[in-house]
């Protein structure tokens, strides 16, 4: 072990000192893991470590946005057009059935493309094709069956995506972080044991963005969702789903003096 050690001391102090210029409140980085010294505005100097990790949190979903679309062909542009808008008017009109409000409703995804026969070697169009999304937003996550069962029995023939948030994000976001700085410590304190110094504080703390997707923002809070009869039809098909968990991913960057 002190052979170790003795090792990684030489190939730290060869390698991964390097002298960068800094003010007294904190020393300049390097790459993650890098040993490096900064020079004090008092004329002395200081050794430093840079140190990133990453961690998160698992958390069980309570939310979800999904996005469910009407596909369908007819001979000319009107007739697409119109059996499309009557579809998706019918199955926003189930939604709101179900308690969901306009502002939880939402289309787009719209086209309009034309379709073509090329068995005979050429082009012969035959007719046009239309797609259009609903986005159903501040959806209880342990409804996300019956409302999918609800939209495909009345006429939506795609579902686009499922997306899954959590209410409780910001908690375990916090967790995450705080988790992050202990294992950034951990392993700072590793390579300056390694090279036979002491950590001697905190110079620095950076917080790296990360993508919060599984954030719950929505101001409607949960629905009120449907009562008899809406609930029953909504049962109509039995669409199995499975949340799963979500994640609260956080991500530092510690400088660390060292002593």
């Amino acid at each position: 072990m002190r052979g170790h050690v003795r090792y990684m001391a030489a190939v730290l102090a060869a390698g991964a000192l390097i002298l960068t210029g800094c003010s007294g409140t904190g020393a300049g980085t390097a790459q993650s893991g890098a040993v490096n010294q900064g020079v004090q505005s008092q004329g002395g100097e200081t050794a430093s470590v840079s140190v990133s990790a990453t961690e998160k949190t698992e958390l069980t979903p309570d939310m979800a946005e999904l996005g469910i679309g009407v596909t369908n062909e007819a001979a000319t542009v009107e007739a697409a057009t119109s059996e499309n808008s009557a579809k998706v008017n019918e199955i926003l009109d189930a939604l709101r059935a179900l308690g969901y409000a306009d502002d939880s409703l939402s289309t787009s995804d719209i086209g309009l493309y034309p379709q073509y026969d090329y068995s005979g070697g050429e082009s012969v169009l035959t007719g046009y094709r239309m797609d259009t999304t609903i986005t159903v937003s501040d959806v209880p996550a342990d409804t996300v069956g019956d409302v999918l069962g609800d939209a495909l029995s009345h006429g939506a023939n795609t579902i686009n995506s499922i997306r899954y948030f959590s209410s409780s994000y910001d908690e375990a976001y916090k967790e995450a972080l705080s988790a992050a700085i202990a294992s950034a410590e951990e392993k700072a304190s590793a390579m300056a044991e390694a090279s036979g110094l002491e950590l001697d504080g905190i110079l620095s703390m950076t917080e790296h963005a990360s993508g919060d997707y599984a954030r719950y923002s929505g101001t409607n809070g949960y629905m009120d969702y449907g009562t008899g009869n809406a609930r029953a039809e909504a049962a109509a098909l039995d669409v199995a789903v499975v949340p799963g968990t979500v994640a609260a991913e956080a991500s530092v960057t510690v400088v660390f003096a060292l002593k």
